[in-house]
């Protein structure tokens, strides 16, 4: 009877509708919940039945045909924590779960107690640990900081600028017996902190007596205590060092920059060249009528620093910041796309599986192959609509209200029915 095909068929429409209900209350319950994406319910007609004798008229009911994903861009929001990132574009995170993989937009990640970062469920974060220089050194790893440090340098070159005070008084000769004879006899005296093959900082002393006309005396020493002598006894480690200037305040000669030493412990006869400017150029210390004064003074060593910080550019290269003032490159995190993203499986917590449907992963790095670019200090928020959610849930609720009036009406017609019968 045609009653209860309308009974059956609005019993249909109840069920999918609350089903409808639940994607929608799912979608307002994840609003604000990092990486989510929402779903949509998508109904199909069930197959007709022959009714009056019409085939094909009539039809059975609704379906759920399929909850599909949508994985359109959520907004990209700000947070100032290095550990949070986003895509801006197409791709996925690539975590390992177990033996798998498994793949996000979430990128709140975290760094645990033995320096891997990872999702909050702890699943570890993925990519290609890199050599100093930048290159590829091994496959795709757990992404991981533990016992980072940056190794010593020794220094070897250092750099020099300012001025020497062309008419300073003739105060030599240079007398080394002491810190304080040396400093006595110089017109000029600065400090250098240098390093040795161990990391361990020293003070290279520079001396300037000027000798004549255009005519300085360059002497470099050490306190003796830093290369197995006595403590507060001053080493000279260079040998002839002059320097003379042109009548245009330019370097004319350099002679005797190179310091040799034996700092305790470290690389014996550790040779540091000063550089004190090339002939002719203004390029190092220059000879004017002005005070002497160092204005600017740079060396290319340090010593052993531990991690202080670390930075994704929008390439996905995770960079690591020591305190001792160096960077390095660490990992090339790794990112997947998919030829149909709507058939991954979800697997909870803004997780995601491959499936057949969705193709297999293909993974290489942001900013390449279609990929979108990196975010650092930023999240991808829900992309649920919260004006369009509440739209859907209105037009759901009418639908549902309609079906039960469909039983309702059909209930009456059969009571109808049975009253005549009787």
């Amino acid at each position: 009877m045609a009653l209860f095909g309308a009974l059956s068929t609005s019993r249909s429409g109840l069920i999918n509708t609350g089903a409808a209900l639940s994607v929608i209350g799912n979608n307002i319950a994840n609003v604000g919940t990092v990486g989510f994406k929402g779903s949509r319910t998508e109904f199909a007609d069930l197959i007709s039945a022959d009714a009056g004798g019409e085939i094909g008229k009539v039809g059975l009911g609704s379906r759920i045909g399929a909850v599909r994903t949508l994985f359109t861009q959520g907004a990209i929001e700000s947070t100032g924590r290095s550990l949070d990132l986003s895509i801006q574009g197409q791709g996925f995170f690539v975590l390992r779960e177990g033996l798998g993989q498994v793949y996000t937009r979430a990128g709140n990640f975290q760094l645990t107690a033995d320096g891997v970062v990872t999702n909050l469920q702890g699943d570890p974060l993925q990519g290609i640990p890199l050599n100093p220089d930048g290159t590829a050194k091994a496959g795709i790893s757990d992404v991981s900081v533990a016992g980072l440090t940056a190794e010593a340098r020794a220094t070897v070159n250092s750099n020099l600028r300012g001025n020497l005070q062309a008419d300073a008084p003739l105060k030599g000769p240079f007398d080394p017996t002491s810190f304080q004879s040396a400093i006595d006899t110089s017109d000029y005296f600065t400090s250098v902190r240098v390093f040795d093959s161990l990391g361990k900082a020293h003070d290279m002393n520079l001396f300037f007596t000027r000798t004549g006309t255009n005519a300085w005396a360059v002497n470099i020493g050490v306190d003796a205590g830093d290369t197995g002598g006595t403590a507060g006894q001053l080493q000279i480690v260079n040998s002839g060092g002059s320097l003379t200037f042109n009548t245009d305040g330019t370097v004319n000669t350099v002679a005797g920059n190179v310091a040799t030493a034996s700092f305790t412990g470290a690389t014996a006869n550790q040779q540091i060249t000063f550089d004190l400017g090339s002939a002719g150029q203004l390029d190092g210390l220059g000879q004017f009528s002005g005070p002497s004064g160092i204005n600017f003074v740079a060396q290319d060593g340090f010593g052993a620093g531990g991690l202080t910080s670390i930075s994704v550019d929008g390439s996905g290269v995770l960079t690591a910041t020591f305190d001792n003032g160096q960077t390095r490159p660490l990992f090339q995190l790794s990112v997947a796309r998919f030829p149909n993203p709507e058939g991954l499986i979800s697997a909870g917590n803004q997780t995601f599986r491959s499936s057949i449907a969705s193709g297999p992963a293909a993974i290489a790095t942001a900013g390449t192959q279609g990929n979108g670019t990196v975010v650092s200090s930023a999240l991808e928020q829900s992309n649920v609509q919260i004006a369009q959610e509440f739209i859907d849930l209105i037009s759901t609720q009418r639908s549902f209200q309609a079906n039960t009036r469909v039983i309702t009406a059909s209930d009456t017609l059969l009571g109808d029915l049975i009253n005549i019968v009787r």
